[in-house]
């Protein structure tokens, strides 16, 4: 056996089935016995609360995260792209700095800023008489703090991948373009987006994938669910059942549906999009 399949059996398939094996279990790490339950687990989780809230705020961070992290770099990435080459790159700097920074340090200081009571956004609003809202503790502006966050993060990862993209299209063609007489949103209509659909395809699926995960660390730290689970997702929620409330059977069985769902979601979007991708 080569050291790359005793690699990926080791750490993608084996994982996969011994979660799928807990899903149908009983256990709570304590316990040496794990008697089978069959679809007890699935069942159960489908009736708590917890999973109801988890599965809409998870299509709520999947559909905001479209036009926030898919479609807002694209206009980053064509300013960038039009100028010249020594502005481009501080400018490129500057959207891809806080890719770089640790996901715990953007939150904190997204904590900061907007704390309610010393916060700098809540110093600005006193001037104008206007009280700060305890952004993450209230439960209808909560997981849209949480989105802010995750957006500031990938803004510049996703402008990078845009500005790869855009380096592909010859320029010539804008310039036939312009001097046919063709406006600027002409020009992005029938040439650069077309141009630019396999980048849209990766980044639409990538974001989808990974919205969920990228949450993670401000939920964590800033809500750990809350309030009332108004920020908790399916892949918090099975941080919640395995590691705080220590019920294996559901925490493995919501893995499951978790990665059901996503391959589910990558096929249909492949399958949807592979007919409007434009590679010349």
């Amino acid at each position: 056996m080569s050291p790359f399949i005793l690699l990926v059996a080791t750490f993608v398939y084996w994982p996969l089935i011994y979660t799928t094996y807990l899903s149908f279990v009983e256990w709570n790490f304590v316990e040496d016995t794990k008697p089978f339950v069959g679809w007890k687990n699935f069942t159960g989780l489908y009736q708590s609360t917890l999973f109801e809230s988890a599965a809409y705020n998870t299509l709520v961070y999947i559909v905001a995260s479209i036009p926030l992290k898919v479609l807002l770099p694209v206009p980053v990435a064509i300013f960038i792209w039009g100028l010249p080459f020594k502005y481009g790159n501080v400018y490129k700097t500057i959207v891809f700095l806080p890719t770089l920074i640790s996901f715990v340090v953007v939150t904190i200081c997204f904590s900061w800023l907007l704390n309610p009571y010393m916060g700098l956004f809540a110093e600005i609003l006193r001037q104008f008489n206007v009280m700060m809202p305890s952004v993450f503790g209230s439960a209808d502006l909560a997981i849209w703090g949480i989105l802010g966050i995750s957006t500031w993060k990938v803004l510049g990862f996703n402008t990078l991948l845009y500005l790869a993209g855009l380096s592909s299209i010859n320029r010539d063609y804008i310039e036939a373009m312009q001097i046919d007489g063709a406006g600027d949103l002409r020009i992005f209509r029938h040439l650069i987006w077309p141009l630019l659909t396999p980048t849209t395809f990766f980044v639409l699926i990538s974001t989808v994938i990974f919205s969920l995960q990228q949450v993670f660390t401000p939920i964590d730290l800033l809500t750990e669910g809350g309030p009332s689970n108004s920020t908790t997702n399916l892949f918090y929620m099975v941080y919640q059942y395995a590691f705080k409330s220590f019920n294996l059977g559901y925490g493995s069985a919501a893995t499951v549906l978790l990665f059901v769902l996503l391959v589910a979601v990558t096929f249909l979007k492949i399958r949807g999009l592979e007919r409007s991708i434009h590679y010349q």
